[in-house]
């Protein structure tokens, strides 16, 4: 008999135990408002329960004393309501329909520990205290025990004393060993918590102070030549000049905003079907220029003459095409070949962006696209992390090779659109 209650008892603390590491596992990979986090907690308890009473022999008196207890008592003082109230029914329905007990003591020892361990929970910050914790723990624990073993005895069950003593000691030694489990896995969720709002009050703070700095610089240039219109005895080709300069800052800097407002929230507004050729093709006017100045070669090369028809935003496709082309020219301070392929691979149209400059090694790959990472000396760091956002809002992906001192090749993949004719 003995040794039969012990192993019931450590089959339970086992339960008790697995549903804690559950927990710790489960709730950093899903990203859960408050009370979600709650109906987590009592959804692992609810599977747990159903194989325990499943697949383990079931002993009326352990299940009502050691069991019923420790879990309603930890449940209701570190959870709340929501989860404790549930428990709590859920282990008087255990109790009466599934151990076979009688329903009175379940019912009255389950609901006066909710409610107290409810009461303690509002009003106690338990987190602060792992000793405070434990000895509420183990109090709820003993006055569950205290009027079931009251009711029981008033309604005539009788039990030997070897009996009470075992389940007594087990229910209270399980009680600080579960509660101290719990804290660790309370304590290793708000670590968790911390370190997340850290880390996105850091990136918040990187991005207010690179828009000032970025806004800042073409605003100071536009200020300046409004000034410089202020001098008496301009001519008025000087006045244009100057006036044109000014416009050219204030474009700058709403150019800076729209990358910054891409990189919070992309979306591809006005979807319609594109030609790849005919949408490089104008990308093409405005960089051939640059790639002249820099000593570039472009080059542009189609296997095949049929249309790359794809779904997407003219404007923010080439935007993403500009920027990567860009990146590349920007690559090559000395001069080199900047090589735009497409081809048609099943149903994905490929674009591959491939330049001779100055490549990155394995760390520099890893990171690219990262907000706030650049390898150039000025930059944001976000013109690859908005390629790759709205690439993606567009169903494609984008893939990036390269070596030092041997180029870059940027690899576009996108679905091609529905041919009318085959629907």
């Amino acid at each position: 008999m003995i040794e039969n209650i012990i192993a019931r008892e450590f089959q339970g603390l086992m339960y008790y135990l697995t549903a804690c590491l559950l927990f710790l596992i489960i709730t950093p990979r899903v990203s859960f408002i408050r009370h979600g986090r709650k109906i987590l907690f009592v959804l692992i308890l609810i599977v747990q329960s159903y194989f325990y009473l499943a697949y383990e022999e079931i002993d009326p008196l352990v299940y009502a004393l050691h069991l019923t207890p420790v879990c309603v008592a930890m449940v209701a003082l570190f959870e709340g309501w929501i989860p404790g109230t549930a428990t709590a029914a859920a282990f008087v329905w255990g109790n009466v329909f599934i151990a076979g007990n009688d329903w009175l003591p379940p019912t009255i020892a389950c609901a006066v520990v909710t409610v107290l361990g409810i009461i303690f929970h509002y009003r106690i910050k338990l987190s602060e205290s792992i000793r405070l914790m434990i000895l509420l723990h183990i109090l709820l624990t003993s006055v569950h025990i205290g009027i079931s073993y009251g009711f029981m005895a008033e309604q005539g069950i009788t039990f030997s004393q070897t009996e009470v003593l075992l389940i007594t000691v087990g229910s209270l030694l399980s009680a600080p060993l579960v509660s101290y489990t719990y804290y660790l896995v309370k304590h290793q969720e708000r670590m968790t918590e911390e370190l997340f709002n850290a880390e996105k009050y850091h990136l918040i703070g990187q991005l207010t102070a690179s828009i000032s700095h970025e806004v800042r610089n073409p605003l100071t240039t536009a200020r300046g030549f409004l000034q410089l219109m202020g001098k008496p005895g301009l001519d008025q080709q000087a006045m244009d000049r100057y006036r044109n300069h000014a416009l050219e800052g204030i474009d700058g800097a709403n150019a800076i905003i729209t990358d910054y407002l891409n990189y919070s929230k992309p979306s591809v507004e006005e979807p319609k079907p594109l030609d790849i050729r005919q949408e490089l093709s104008s990308v093409e006017q405005w960089v051939k220029p640059l790639c002249v100045m820099s000593g570039i070669e472009f080059v542009t090369s189609h296997s095949t003459e049929e249309p790359l028809i794809i779904v997407g935003d003219s404007k923010k496709f080439q935007q993403c095409l500009l920027n990567i082309i860009k990146n590349g020219i920007e690559s090559m301070p000395e001069g080199g070949v900047l090589t735009v392929s497409t081809r048609q691979e099943n149903d994905k149209a490929l674009i591959f962006i491939r330049d001779t400059g100055v490549g990155m090694n394995e760390q520099q790959l890893k990171r690219i696209g990262m907000p706030f990472y650049t390898t150039k000396d000025k930059g944001t760091g976000l013109g690859l992390m908005v390629v790759t956002n709205l690439i993606k809002a567009m169903g494609g992906r984008t893939y990036y090779r390269s070596k030092p001192n041997q180029g870059t090749i940027c690899e576009i993949h996108l679905p091609m659109a529905p041919n009318p004719a085959s629907s």
